[in-house]
């Protein structure tokens, strides 16, 4: 056995191997995409088998369906990025240019076009692999995106220019006779070997780059209301505060009244479901670089870059107006449910413990002027005279978790 057979033989391993290896990470985190380009190497490899195989072989009993396996294995990695960046995949559209790039092979297989039938092969995969680069639109924010971008678009590229370099290069006309022993197939397999790892290893960045973000995500987001829990809240809010400049930053703490009677009266399903809809109307207002959290229990917080007190009073009376209007349960009688909130503002070098203790001293004054209200800091008397107490120390990278103080 040749030096160059095993050269080719070294192909469908690879391929089986990363067919694998996203076959795994799809069993971590299912995805239609991973499963997608599990498969798509799959075909990949039994391409390069049968190219190997029939090598020698001109009848286009063969040819047509090797180069349809390498136009699957093209079009099932286009279909697996889109699904991975859009969420869905152009499969009329793969299909169509299947059908077409195929039907051309056939033709000039059949009146024996010479190296325009091998040219027309690997042009009309390059052609399918450039739909790909649209499934980046607007996607090209992170390095690693840029990059597999790069890489695609090359691997695109040398379709169109390695068989003609290698046209120019060979000593004699490419033939069907003598395809199998010019360097084209050697080069083929090189390049379109080399093309597929890099890329494969591109993607598995990608994937993996996705389950580690998922993680995080699961790390500081709380499950019930879908917005950041405690830990989630202190890594965002003290980045907020780093980079708030001359802004002003404000905060809204909120706890909802008699919430230990509405789990006793109506049930902890009831319950929940009275957090879920109040994280998610403080996540309504957590936009443009605002924060939202659930601090624990029933205790919520939303910071507010640029948001100076007297306008951040006005959206805690207006998330306290809609939370008491709300319909958690439709159809279900259940008395008014209403919130108690604090306000405050940033001050220059303070932390965000000391600014959270002196909103939790305003929601605590709430609390004692009979709930149901807001009130910013500066109300209380000699606020500003009293030295702070930290009631809100700093967390390290665990939650932690707030005692229930108000009911």
């Amino acid at each position: 056995m040749s030096t160059g057979v095993y050269f080719q033989l070294m192909n469908p391993l690879v391929f089986g191997l990363f067919s694998l290896g996203f076959l795994g990470i799809h069993h971590m985190r299912p995805s239609k995409s991973t499963l997608v380009i599990s498969i798509s190497y799959v075909v990949g490899a039994i391409a390069f088998i049968s190219d190997l195989i029939f090598q020698d072989s001109t009848l286009l009993i063969t040819r047509v369906p090797i180069a349809g396996l390498y136009a699957i294995t093209t079009c099932m990695l286009v279909a697996a990025l889109f699904l991975h960046y859009r969420g869905k995949a152009p499969w009329t559209v793969l299909g169509g240019l299947l059908v077409v790039h195929l039907a051309i092979y056939s033709y000039l297989m059949a009146i024996e076009a010479d190296w325009i039938r091998s040219f027309s092969a690997n042009a009309g995969c390059g052609i399918l692999a450039s739909i790909g680069l649209f499934a980046f639109r607007g996607k090209l924010d992170r390095t690693l995106d840029r990059v597999t971008f790069s890489i695609l678009a090359l691997c695109c590229a040398q379709s169109f220019i390695r068989p003609a370099i290698i046209a120019v290069l060979a000593s004699g006309p490419l033939t069907n006779a003598n395809h199998s022993e010019t360097t084209f197939i050697f080069a083929m397999h090189f390049v379109v070997g080399a093309c597929a790892v890099t890329m494969g290893m591109c993607l598995i960045l990608v994937f993996s780059q996705a389950i580690f973000n998922d993680l995080r995500n699961n790390s500081v987001t709380d499950v019930l209301t879908g917005i950041n829990n405690r830990r989630g809240f202190d890594e965002a809010g003290n980045l907020v505060l780093q980079n708030s400049a001359a802004q002003p930053v404000s905060l809204i703490l909120a706890d909802l009244d008699h919430f230990k009677s509405v789990n006793d009266n109506y049930g902890h399903a009831f319950g929940d479901g009275v957090i879920a809809s109040f994280g998610a109307l403080m996540g309504d207002y957590a936009r443009f670089g605002r924060v939202a959290g659930r601090l624990g229990g029933e205790e919520f917080g939303l910071l507010l870059p640029g948001v100076p007190l007297s306008m951040a009073a006005e959206l805690a009376e207006s998330i306290r107006r809609r939370f008491a209007a709300a319909n958690i349960q439709p159809g279900e009688p259940h008395d008014v449910l209403t919130a108690s909130f604090g306000v405050a503002q940033y001050k220059k070098e303070e932390s965000l413990s000391q600014l959270m203790t002196r909103a939790d001293q305003a929601l605590y004054r709430s609390k004692d002027c009979g709930r149901d209200r807001v009130t910013c800091d500066t109300e209380i008397p000699d606020t500003a005279a009293e030295p702070t107490q930290n009631m809100y120390p700093a967390t390290s990278a665990t939650v932690q978790k707030l005692p229930v103080k108000y009911g």
